[in-house]
């Protein structure tokens, strides 16, 4: 009755209490967008790629023409100026002496009652008149490559650097996928674990209170009593070990999808079974072509094969045109006579041709040759790996696959011994020692056939991340 009891208050907390956090429960599919939106791998690539267009942008402006545009104002104003004029700067009268700039012949005044006698020794001061003035002047000038073989090579390099990028992007996505798809196999794993060793606990018990029995009507001994009891804690302890893995495998499953460890959030026990029905031939031409980091070492040699042609560029003349409107206005003292104004404009082109440059340009061009020569050399390594990884990881599935299959039948055949071993120990054919074996042989072939699936899993998105399929 109490048993009943219970599970009927089991049956109304799982209808109730789950059914407020299904909502909460993250598939693995809900993982994987967490990540892609979260992780700092992922931000950092996205970021990389930026910059790559920003880098294609600025090469492409290198043909467009380059514009500067300038206002200028100014005011000007003296008030109350004395000067020393020297004799030289006087013109004489009959009473009197005029006052004159030697540069511009311009009068500044007169002073009168001083006798030519004695202007020998005189030195006259004079207060100059108050000048203000402004100007206002605007310029625009702009110029342009015309001719620059170095820049069209410049702009195809940032172009595959684009891509480059891009790819890079895709690639750091699927490395990621990856990751998650183990923490979330590894965890799912843990809770089949605990679900083993959970009814490894309950097995062992009754077979304590079997025994208990048994040894209570004299048909077994009190050792069987104890043996029985050490594997009963043994299972305890495995349980206990396994449950605190749950926490554990949960913690590294948020951190690989971004969120906070310590934070209660739950995923989804729903997984299936995955298969890869392809062969090796169809796995190694799709990789060959679509893996994301052999794809990138491809446009890397491209980058620096465009960096060599742009530094051989170097070596010949470039062309470029230009063009200037300059418009100033001002006045100066009295507006109606110093008022000017003026507008001019300049245009043409200019040919350079860089004869010697102290060896700059053949130490770039020598190391643009040894990048592209070691690009070469990592996109030979990366095809090879990329072979090599595939054909690994594929016969690793068909491993994997026969693994399985033994799994399945090692479960079955020591599920059948335990029950065998306990009718012959209840007949008295076995000893408890066989009965612990045949308890143990059916643990650990329910663990081993756990980890074979999801090993299997594992292997299948592994190829699939060599070929770049994810």
């Amino acid at each position: 009755m109490r048993l009943l009891v219970f599970f009927s208050l089991l049956l109304v907390g799982m209808l109730m209490v789950p059914s407020a956090n299904a909502a909460e429960l993250l598939t693995l599919d809900d993982c994987i967008e967490l990540a892609l939106k979260n992780r700092a791998s992922i931000i950092a690539a996205k970021g990389r790629e930026q910059l790559a267009g920003a880098n294609k942008r600025a090469s492409l402006g290198a043909f467009l023409p380059r514009v500067d545009m300038s206002y200028r104002y100014s005011e000007s104003s003296s008030r109350n100026v004395k000067s020393d004029i020297e004799l030289q700067n006087v013109r004489y009268y009959r009473d009197s002496v005029e006052v004159f700039d030697r540069d511009t012949d311009t009068s500044l005044g007169y002073q009168f009652g001083v006798s030519p006698e004695v202007i020998s020794s005189y030195i006259m001061e004079i207060d100059l008149p108050d000048q203000e003035g402004s100007n206002k002047s605007f310029d625009i000038s702009a110029n342009m490559s015309l001719f620059n073989l170095s820049n069209w090579f410049n702009y195809a390099g940032s172009k595959a650097s684009l891509a480059k990028a891009k790819l890079d992007v895709i690639g750091s996505e699927q490395d990621l996928i990856y990751s998650v798809k183990v923490s979330y196999y590894s965890y799912l794993a843990v809770l089949k674990n605990v679900e083993v060793q959970n009814r490894a606990v309950e097995r062992s018990t009754e077979q304590l209170k079997l025994i208990q029995s048994k040894y209570d009507l004299g048909s077994a001994s009190k050792s069987d009593v104890l043996k029985q009891k050490v594997q009963v804690g043994n299972d305890r302890l495995a349980l206990l070990t396994a449950q605190n893995e749950i926490n554990s495998g949960r913690a590294s499953l948020a951190y690989t999808i971004g969120l906070d460890p310590n934070s209660d959030v739950g995923f989804s026990t729903e997984y299936s079974m995955r298969e890869y029905s392809g062969t090796l031939e169809e796995a190694m031409i799709y990789g060959l072509e679509h893996n994301p980091g052999l794809l990138s070492s491809e446009k890397n040699v491209d980058i620096y094969k465009h960096s060599v042609r742009s530094r051989k560029a170097k070596y010949l003349p470039t062309l470029s045109g230009f063009g200037a409107l300059t418009y100033s206005d001002g006045t100066q003292g009295d507006t109606a006579t110093f008022n000017f104004s003026s507008r001019s404009t300049t245009f043409g082109f200019q040919v350079n041709f860089n004869i010697f440059d102290g060896f700059i340009r053949e130490y770039n061009l020598t190391s643009a040759k040894v990048n592209y020569n070691t690009a070469r050399a990592e996109y030979a390594d990366w095809r090879n790996f990329t072979s090599q990884s595939i054909k690994s990881k594929y016969l690793d599935i068909e491993r994997l696959k026969e693994k399985q299959n033994v799994s399945k039948e090692n479960v079955e055949a020591a599920s059948e011994d335990l029950k065998i071993t306990q009718e012959k120990y209840n007949l008295g054919a076995a000893t408890i020692l066989d009965l612990l074996d045949a308890q143990v042989s059916l643990k650990r072939a329910q663990v081993s056939l756990i980890k074979a699936d999801f090993d299997l899993n594992l292997a299948i998105s592994n190829l699939e991340n060599a070929m770049g399929k994810m």
